[in-house]
């Protein structure tokens, strides 16, 4: 028994390696790069990352929408000109938010707004869990891009006056 016990730790340190290398390597997926997928919603990615969606529902993304106001919500921009509402919501000019009316669920920054269109990814995992395979194309995006929307060339405080 001794003699196999390095063997087994290597094999062991094998397979570790080989999971974190599989992660890894699933992070660099963008879900953006889905052709097709569509906006499903924050509720719909719950089902499956409960933490997740609950640290997004105490985060100002989740309420991102409130802070606009019933000008700009209608217009889409601001008193000068700049567009307001593309940061506010999910998806919006992508096929994502449309107008309360067409895509309440979309309201606010939600999962997609980062991660993009969750359609193709929930079809994917759903068929996971009988088969626990997940095409490549399939896994969302870890790597989110946060500069579409906090642009370093924006001066909130002074824009706001905070």
């Amino acid at each position: 028994m001794r003699g196999r016990a390095p063997l087994f730790i290597l094999v062991l340190v094998a397979c570790a390696v080989a999971v974190f290398l599989a992660l890894a390597s699933s992070a660099l997926v963008p879900a953006v790069g889905q052709d097709g997928a569509k906006y499903i919603g924050s509720a719909k990615c719950k089902m499956c990352h409960a933490d997740q969606h609950k640290a997004w529902g105490e985060m100002k993304h989740s309420k991102a929408f409130d802070a606009l106001t019933p000008e700009q919500i209608k217009s889409g921009k601001d008193d000068k000109g700049r567009t307001c509402v593309s940061c506010h919501v999910t998806g919006y000019g992508k096929g994502g938010f449309e107008s309360v009316e067409k895509s309440e669920n979309l309201k606010h920054v939600g999962c997609e707004a980062c991660h993009g269109a969750g359609s193709q990814h929930q079809a994917a995992m759903l068929a996971a869990m009988a088969s626990e395979v997940v095409p490549e194309d399939k896994k969302i995006s870890r790597n989110v891009g946060c500069v579409g929307c906090h642009n370093p060339h924006i001066n909130y405080k002074k824009l706001y006056g905070k």
